[in-house]
This record gives structure tokens, C-alpha cells and sequence, in this order.
């Protein structure tokens, strides 16, 4: 198995981000944006030019590895198997997490990786483009932004707890008891950018996330760097989440108490099993 240059790939990270996505930060013309799905779920050039740029890099640099890239899904050209098989290791990809805060103008949007071996996340990367903070991770080695190790706080009761929870993507059912329950927590509100969700939870600006859909770009990358932090990252039944859960929602929070409380505060009654088949 590779050993994998921490900075080397810090350093290719950062090259793509100001070489395909910086320079169209606020500039971007009504040409180079694209509905996907939704009005809010959008790609842009810098999205996919910054996908095909570590497609081809990554594996040149770490050759026999294979890129997941959520551009490249979108297109039908990289298959979600790829994460079932532990004999290739696989880079996955979020090119620019927060495309529709991108197109926005808004800063709350960045740059995600993980590497996957043998059914692990191994490493992970989330780059904050325009502050320039590159948070790492490695398993077993901690969570770090530049020479600062990053540790989770340590609020455990949840009327103090400040959260970021999107609730339109949960069961159109449940969306109303979610919504009702959330107010239990000191805040609630989204980001719109699951990069700066993970980031605020690892460095202690954060106490709990909670998500109900899961795209392996949008969570393997935060989930390494909260663990690594000191915090836990639980699917919804309580079992831990790893590289091949896509359908079960996450709890997201500092300590197992916390995650027991947030558990019981937002779930309890709630037949877990029954709207977790519907994400």
C-alpha cells in the first residue's frame, strides 16, 4: 500500500483550487453554470474542470489508485462500486463542495478528498480556498489546520448545543417532527456547505451535524477529520458510518454522550428503520 505525501497532496490541492476555481469566484459567466437536479443543484466549469485536473494528477502521482469523483457520478463516467472493492485504493472527490454558495458569491464553499484503502478512510483533506486553510486528517495520527491540532469542544448538553441541520432532505414525513425538535439546540442553521459543517464540528465552533443523505464526497473527507478531532460520526441507528453506507442518515457530535442525547432530543419515537429505507 502507498505512503501517501500528506503535503505533496496539499500542495496538488491547493494548485487545482487556484488554478480552475479562484479565478472564477464571483466572475463566473451564465454559460459555465448548469442545473443538475434542482435550481440549487448546480455545477459549474470550475467544478468540472477542477474534477478532471485531479483525475488525471492523482493517479500519476499514486499510481494503480482510481478517482470517485461527484462530477464524475453525476456523468454516469465513475461507478459508486468502485468504493466495494479493497484491492484498488480510491481518491474521492468533491471538486467544490458549496457550488451553489460558489455561484452565489458566498465563501462558504471548498475543496474535499478522501483516499480510501482496503475499506478505510485512510486520509482526508478539506481545503477552505480562500482563507487558504488546508485541514488534514490521518487515521490514527489526528486532525490538524497547519500546525494546529484540532480537537472538538466539549458541550454535552443540548439546549447549549449549536448544530447545522438541513432539514429539506429528510423524508418529506419526518420533516416536520425534525423541525419542530431542532429548536431543542442553541442554533441550527445550515451552511449549505458540508466542508465548513465538518470543519466548525472539528475545531469546537460547532457541537453536532446532523444529515440525512449520504454522498461519500459530501462526508468521508469530515468524517476522518471530526474522528481524528476526538468526535464520533454514527449513522442514525447508531452504527458507525464507514466507505460503503449511501443510505442511512448521520449524527454527527462531540463525545458518545452527546451523541446519545442529540440522538434521543431528535429521534426518539421516531421508527428509525422505516425512513431510513426512504433516503
Amino acid at each position: 500500500m502507498a505512503i501517501i505525501d500528506l503535503d505533496r497532496i496539499s500542495g496538488i490541492l491547493r494548485e487545482c483550487a487556484q488554478t480552475y476555481i479562484v479565478p472564477r469566484y464571483q466572475l463566473l459567466r451564465d454559460d459555465e453554470i448548469s442545473q443538475k437536479t434542482s435550481p440549487r443543484d448546480l455545477v459549474t466549469h470550475a467544478d468540472i474542470e477542477a474534477e478532471a485536473f485531479l483525475e488525471k494528477v492523482l493517479p500519476d502521482v499514486y499510481s494503480g489508485t482510481l478517482v470517485l469523483g461527484e462530477e464524475g457520478v453525476s456523468r454516469g463516467d465513475h461507478l459508486m462500486e468502485m468504493l466495494s472493492q479493497d484491492d484498488k485504493p480510491v481518491w474521492v472527490v468533491d471538486p467544490v463542495d458549496g457550488t451553489f454558495n460558489f455561484v452565489q458569491g458566498n465563501p462558504d464553499f471548498g475543496l474535499m478528498l478522501a483516499y480510501v484503502a482496503g475499506g478505510e478512510i485512510r486520509q482526508s483533506w478539506i481545503y477552505d480556498i480562500l482563507k487558504d486553510d488546508m485541514y488534514v486528517a490521518e487515521k490514527g495520527s489526528g486532525a490538524y489546520v497547519g500546525s494546529q491540532r484540532l480537537r472538538v469542544s466539549d458541550v454535552r448538553n443540548v439546549p447549549d448545543m449549536r448544530g447545522h441541520i438541513s432539514i429539506k432532505f429528510f423524508p418529506k414525513d419526518l420533516q416536520p417532527v425534525i423541525e419542530e425538535r431542532v429548536d431543542a439546540f442553541k442554533s441550527s442553521r445550515t451552511i449549505g456547505a458540508a466542508a465548513h459543517e465538518y470543519i466548525r464540528l472539528a475545531r469546537g465552533d460547532a457541537d453536532v451535524l446532523i444529515y440525512s443523505r449520504l454522498k461519500p464526497w459530501d462526508h468521508l473527507p469530515g468524517a476522518l477529520l471530526v474522528r481524528e478531532a476526538g468526535g464520533v460520526v454514527r449513522k442514525w441507528d447508531g452504527s458507525e458510518y464507514g466507505v460503503r453506507d449511501l443510505y442511512a442518515g448521520l449524527i454527527v457530535t462531540n463525545s458518545d454522550e452527546s451523541w446519545s442525547a442529540v440522538c434521543e432530543a431528535v429521534f426518539d419515537g421516531v421508527d428509525m428503520e422505516r425512513h431510513i429505507k426512504k433516503i
